[in-house]
C-alpha cells in the first residue's frame, strides 16, 4: 500500500487531520523513496517507512508491464525522481489490462492507479471510455515541445486533436545483415523490397537465404503490415471499410510469398527470436529482425557478427520504409488523485535525459527523434537511425476490438501463402469475402 493510506491510518489513531489518500493492490513493487539511492524495494518494506520521511507532494501509484524493462524503470525512478514518492505496480502482460480497467472504476484515492503505462493498441479504447485524460493544458503550462517525439508515434497518442500521453518503448522490424558476407559476394545492402528479394534469392541459390519470421502468429502479420504500410497501403478505405484486395495489399501478400520462398530452410517455424539467432550465428546473411533483439548482435557471447553486422530499413518498392508502430504510452488515469503530479511524472519519464538513460542501459527504443543522433546513444544502438526512420513514417494497425477477428484470420491466410503454392491474390480475395461483414468501426 502507498504511504498516504498509511498516513490516514496513523492520523486517525493520533486524531489529527493531515494525510493524503491512495493504496496499491497486492503484488506491487514499491520504488525506493527518491532521496534513498538504493535498489527498488517491495511494498511491505515501503510500508514500514514513516510518512514523515517521504518527499513532499502526492504519492503516485504507477501501473507498468512487468519484466526487465520494469526493473530498469524502478531503478531509474529511485535514482532520479525526487518530486513525489512513487510506488510501481508491475503486472504480467496477461493481467495488466484487466487490472488497469478495474482501477479506472475505483474511487479516487482508494487504491486506484494515478499513472498507467498503456499498450498503444489500447489507447483508443481508453480514450473513448474516458479512462485517461488529455494532457494539452499541462503540456502548454510546462512549455514542453512535443515535436521532439516521432510523429508516427505521437499520432498514436493523439485523438480529436488532443494529446493523451507520451510515447515510449517502441519496436519495429528492420533489416540486419552480415556486411562481411555481402562484401565477399560483391553485394550492396538492399534499398527496397525488390532488391531485398533479389539478395534473398542470390543467397538461397548458394544454400542459405533470408531469415523471415514466417511462423503462424503475430510476427507474420506484423511483417505483412509493414510491407503494406511501406507502399502507402492501409487496411481500410477512406470510408472505413476493410480492404484486403487493394493493389498494395495484394502486392504485400506477393512480397511475403517471395520472401518466404527465398528464406532459410525452417523459417515456417520461426518467430522473432529464431530469426535474430539465425542472423547473429551466421545461419542467414540477412534477416528481418525485431529491433528489440538487435542489441544481442553486439554480444560476443551470443553473436558471430559483432564486428560485421549492419542495418538497413525494410523499405517498400518506392524506397519508403514505414513501421507497423507498436509502442507504449505514459498516460494519466481519469481518477488520479493529483492529475498534475501524475502528469509531471509522465513527462519526466519521457524526457530526453530519462529516455537516454534507459536506452543506454538496455537499448530500448525511445520515441525522441534526436536521440538517434546522440553520439553516446549511437555507439550503444547503431541501428537506432534505421528504427527512427521507420517509426516516423509508420502507421498503426486498426485499434478497434473487431481488428482481433481480422488479425486471427490473416494469420491463417499468411500461413497458407507461406506453406502452399496458393496464389496470394486468390488468398486475399477469399479472406476479404470471409471478413466482409466485420465492422472495423467497433
Amino acid at each position: 500500500m502507498k504511504k498516504r493510506w498509511m498516513a490516514a491510518i496513523m492520523a486517525a489513531m493520533m486524531a489529527c487531520s493531515a494525510c493524503s489518500g491512495g493504496s496499491s493492490g497486492g503484488g506491487s513493487t514499491a520504488a525506493p523513496q527518491p532521496e534513498a539511492k538504493t535498489e527498488a524495494k517491495d511494498t511491505a518494506a515501503a510500508e514500514t517507512e514513516a510518512p514523515a520521511q517521504a518527499a513532499e507532494g502526492s504519492d503516485l501509484l504507477v501501473s507498468v508491464w512487468a519484466g526487465p524493462h520494469a526493473d530498469l524503470q524502478k531503478t531509474v525512478i529511485s535514482e532520479g525522481y525526487t518530486t513525489n514518492p512513487v510506488t510501481v505496480d508491475d503486472v504480467d502482460y496477461g493481467n495488466l489490462k484487466q487490472k488497469q480497467l478495474t482501477s479506472f472504476q475505483a474511487a479516487s484515492g482508494s487504491g486506484n492507479y494515478d499513472v498507467v503505462w498503456v499498450n498503444s493498441q489500447w489507447m483508443k479504447e481508453y480514450v473513448d471510455n474516458g479512462y485517461i485524460i488529455p494532457m494539452d493544458e499541462f503540456i502548454q503550462e510546462a512549455g514542453i515541445d512535443m515535436s521532439i517525439y516521432s510523429k508516427g508515434l505521437l499520432d498514436g497518442c493523439t485523438f480529436d486533436g488532443k494529446v493523451y500521453g507520451f510515447p515510449t518503448f517502441a519496436q519495429t522490424l528492420i533489416l540486419a545483415y552480415d556486411s562481411e558476407a555481402f562484401e565477399q559476394e560483391g553485394l550492396q545492402a538492399p534499398t527496397n523490397v525488390e532488391e531485398l528479394i533479389e539478395v534473398a534469392a542470390y543467397f538461397k541459390a548458394k544454400g542459405s537465404g533470408i531469415a523471415v519470421p514466417a511462423k503462424q502468429g503475430n510476427a507474420s502479420t506484423t511483417l505483412f503490415s509493414q510491407l503494406l504500410f511501406s507502399d502507402g497501403g492501409d487496411y481500410v478505405t477512406a470510408d472505413g471499410k476493410l480492404d484486403l484486395t487493394s493493389d498494395a495489399a495484394v502486392y504485400a501478400a506477393d512480397v511475403y510469398d517471395r520472401l518466404v520462398q527465398n528464406s532459410v530452410d525452417g523459417c515456417l517455424a520461426w518467430h522473432h527470436d529464431e530469426v535474430a539467432e539465425a542472423v547473429r550465428m551466421k545461419e542467414a546473411p540477412i534477416g528481418i529482425m525485431m529491433s528489440g533483439l538487435a542489441n544481442q548482435n553486439a554480444d560476443p557471447e551470443k553473436s558471430l557478427i559483432v564486428d560485421t553486422v549492419k542495418y538497413a530499413p525494410l523499405a517498400g518498392k518506392s524506397g519508403n520504409a514505414a513501421a507497423s508502430n507498436t509502442f507504449w504510452v505514459w498516460a494519466v488515469a481519469k481518477n488520479a488523485t493529483d492529475p498534475k503530479a501524475a502528469f509531471d511524472f509522465c513527462s519526466w519519464m519521457a524526457s530526453y535525459d530519462t529516455e537516454k538513460k534507459q536506452t543506454l542501459a538496455d537499448q530500448q527504443i525511445s520515441a525522441i527523434d534526436t536521440l538517434a543522433t546522440d553520439p553516446e546513444v549511437l555507439a550503444a544502438t547503431p541501428y537506432l537511425p534505421v528504427v527512427m526512420e521507420e517509426l516516423s513514417n509508420g502507421k498503426m494497425d486498426p485499434v478497434t476490438t473487431s481488428w482481433g477477428t481480422v488479425k486471427e484470420a490473416m494469420m491463417v491466410s499468411l500461413s497458407e501463402i507461406a506453406s502452399t503454392d496458393a496464389d496470394p491474390r486468390a488468398v486475399m480475395e477469399t479472406l476479404q469475402e470471409q471478413l466482409k461483414d466485420v465492422d472495423l468501426s467497433k
